[in-house]
């Protein structure tokens, strides 16, 4: 009452002074103290003020109870608050929750942070393993998987790596565009790996790629279609000096032909039109590699003009520092924690991986032991879950096996049929070096002068090796047995096939048996190219000069037909290979032909192959791709026509001719002509001995799911799973 009276008062004062209109001015507004939320119980409509008083009925019971708190202030007794985690980008996200709880993150969740540049690669790195890594839930290491076998990998660098040990790293640590895999009933389907799809031009010539934008190398580089060009311009580039295999992308494309559209987009342009391009790249030959990791650890040497008499120059393409594949080489599921040569290779996780989903297989070791008895021992005692087991120790795990088709596992084993396209042969070297450092006869340098034993041309001069008669090879292909070796020595489980193209493949009509185990056939065909029995075996070395013993009466028909001793190679811890390379060698000790040779640990095999110190090699093929030519054009075709890639250094003008417009053409019936007319050269002319076709059985412990199976590519250890045994 006290403010209007002063304001009337006020009022009459300015009216006697100044005679302004004054009609009793502005009221005072009254504060009124009380709760203004709409949602209590005691809600002040006329309030002006919340002072605090407000009350809940939180529990709906009409009630305020003395013990509703709402320290929050959300409406909601603390006591009827449900915790949990408001993050809509969390797996654990709870739309009815009142109260802020844990949230959890996966996979997309942390690669997106990553991505996004909000999350360092260590801590993404790290948080990726907390929701990706298998859980050790087992007695039986749910989470690693050991194999044990025979063969160590040559090198992890995809791009000059044509050895099955090394391919079976480098798919689990690098990725192509496309790869192999089963589709559940024993087939192998073609699947979009680092492409997402491909168009062709109207002319077959160019294809043009669609790349995935959420692919990270392991150490945090992002994938794009730079790397892909960079890549397959480096297996060019390189062309493989050890192992050849760059003739599947030689064949097909030049550097020249490359093309990097934008991130996720490039072409390439083939040399001619090749229906089987897409499956050649799903060889790990078309593996991705990290181009700025690789130029970063290039090693170039440049000439030095000054020295004009020596050229310095060379170029490692990166190969040394890839060789082990380190971290950021590749996109794979996995990275090579380590690799002992010789002894064991270990994978382990890549967190970083784009495939969606987590390791069921933490840890992956290989380890590398030739002794068939310790393998079957590590193998019985659940210390390897694979153990490469001979053939002749697999009927104790299997029920009926005598009928393959329907074999069964025991308990706790699973055995599996399997018919295969991998092929068992024996190449034979028509211009080998000779590399024995315990024959003071020979030339310890692998790059040294061919060992020339043969006047082909009868000018006088030795010009060539007598490995280079097609009359020697011919002998020595009639003089393997073949039923021993497929019957025997593989329990029957090596079908016969007599050419390069596997049964079931297209075209395998073109090729019908031509050799057999004929040791008269053999003997008579070296007679009638010459070569009759005048060398003292005794005295023979791999590359000196025989001594001829004289036709003076005093030859007893022991003395051995050809001028040098052919080297036989196997491998340690192939059983087979080792028995087979016997076989062969006592047949040909029977007609006068010396050989030698022992089994090599499987890094000297691999030397004494990619350095053509060698005659007679067993070995084997699995393919590539899914198309005849991969198996005609690295058997018999040249290094200038894209292959020889068994380093046996074969060339036969007319052969080429054929499987180069084999390789181009689409109409099936000239494609048969043409496989036909090749393998009558062929048979006129070998330059192997096609032993036969895999079809086995495979053993594995029962807690292994493996991934269907595929009869090309290796094992995907991201795809399998084992499970966990209390």
């Amino acid at each position: 009452m006290k403010s209007r009276l002063s304001a009337i008062l006020l009022c009459s004062l300015m009216i006697a002074s100044a005679l302004a209109g004054c009609t009793g001015g502005e009221e005072d507004v009254e504060v009124v103290n009380g709760c203004m939320d709409t949602t209590a119980t005691n809600f002040m409509s006329d309030a002006t003020n919340d002072d605090g008083t407000c009350t809940y009925d939180t529990d709906g019971d009409g009630t305020i109870d003395s013990n509703e708190v709402d320290t929050d202030g959300d409406g909601i007794d603390d006591n009827d608050e449900i915790e949990g985690c408001q993050d809509m980008a969390a797996t654990n996200y709870d739309a009815t929750a009142t109260d802020s709880g844990s949230c959890d993150f996966d996979q997309s969740y942390y690669m997106g942070m990553f991505a996004s540049g909000d999350m360092a690669y260590a801590d993404a790195w790290s948080s990726l393993q907390s929701v990706r890594a298998c859980a050790e839930t087992g007695s039986n290491n749910p989470c690693e998987i050991v194999q044990m076998t025979i063969g160590d990998a040559s090198t992890f660098d995809p791009h000059d790596a044509y050895d099955s040990a090394s391919g079976d790293v480098i798919e689990n640590v690098f990725d192509t565009l496309y790869r192999y895999e089963g589709d559940g009933n024993g087939n192998a389907i073609i699947v979009p790996r680092l492409a997402t799809s491909h168009t062709i031009s109207d002319d077959q010539l160019t294809y043009t790629f669609t790349l995935r934008d959420d692919v990270y190398f392991s150490n945090g580089d992002h994938m794009t279609a730079e790397d892909v060009v960079y890549s397959w311009e480096r297996v060019n580039e390189m062309a493989s000096p050890l192992s050849h295999v760059s003739w599947i992308t030689e064949q097909n494309f030049n550097t020249s032909g490359l093309s990097m559209i934008d991130a996720t987009h490039f072409s390439v342009t083939l040399t001619q039109p090749y229906a089987g391009f897409i499956s050649t790249i799903a060889y790990t030959v078309g593996a991705v590699v990290n181009a700025d990791l690789c130029e970063a650890n290039r090693v170039v040497t440049v000439d030095d003009a000054s020295t004009a008499d020596v050229d310095e120059s060379s170029d490692d393409f990166c190969h040394e520092w890839m060789d082990e594949a380190p971290l950021g080489a590749g996109t794979g599921a996995y990275v090579v924690e380590s690799w002992v040569r010789e002894t064991a290779i270990t994978l382990t996780p890549n967190w970083m991986y784009w495939e969606d989903g987590g390791f069921n297989i933490n840890r992956f070791t290989s380890q590398i032991v030739t002794e068939a008895s310790t393998r079957l021992l590590a193998f019985q005692d659940g210390e390897a879950d694979f153990g490469s087991l001979n053939i002749e120790d697999e009927p104790q795990f299997c029920d009926n096996y005598d009928d393959a088709p329907n074999v069964a596992g025991k308990d706790g084993y699973v055995c599996t049929y399997r018919e295969s396209f991998t092929i068992t042969l024996s190449a034979m070297n028509l211009m080998p070096k000779a590399l024995d450092a315990g024959e003071a006869n020979n030339n310890t340098d692998a790059n040294s002068s061919l060992v020339l034993n043969w006047d082909s041309n009868l000018d006088g001069t030795m010009d060539s090796h007598v490995m280079a008669s097609s009359a020697v090879r011919k002998a020595i292909a009639y003089s393997f047995d073949y039923d021993t070796a497929r019957r025997d020595t593989y329990s029957g489980q090596l079908a016969p096939v007599y050419g390069p193209i596997p049964n079931g493949f297209l075209y395998d009509e073109t090729q019908s048996q031509v050799f057999d185990y004929d040791l008269a056939v053999a003997e008579q065909a070296l007679e009638d190219a010459g070569f009759i029995r005048q060398y003292d075996c005794t005295s023979l070395t791999v590359g000196g000069e025989p001594t001829v013993v004289p036709d003076d009466g005093s030859r007893d028909g022991t003395e051995c037909r050809l001028p040098n001793v052919l080297r036989i190679m196997a491998n340690e811890g192939n059983d087979y290979r080792i028995a087979m390379a016997g076989q062969i060698a006592q047949a040909l000790g029977s007609i006068g032909v010396a050989t030698d040779g022992d089994a090599k640990p499987w890094a000297e095999y691999l030397t004494m192959y990619y350095t053509s110190t060698f005659e007679i090699r067993f070995s084997g093929w699995a393919p590539d791709y899914l198309d005849p030519d991969n198996y005609w054009t690295p058997f018999a075709a040249s290094h200038d026509a894209g292959g020889d890639a068994y380093g046996t250094n074969y060339h036969n003008a007319a052969l080429d001719e054929n499987l180069t417009a084999a390789r181009v053409s689409t109409d099936d019936a000239e494609r048969t002509q043409l496989y036909q007319n090749a393998f009558a050269l062929w048979a006129e002319d070998p330059n192997m001995i096609i032993i036969g076709q895999g079809n086995g059985i495979s053993v594995k412990r029962d807690d292994i799911v493996s991934a269907p199976w595929a009869a090309i590519g290796a094992a995907h250890w991201f795809d399998y799973d084992k499970l966990p045994v209390a």
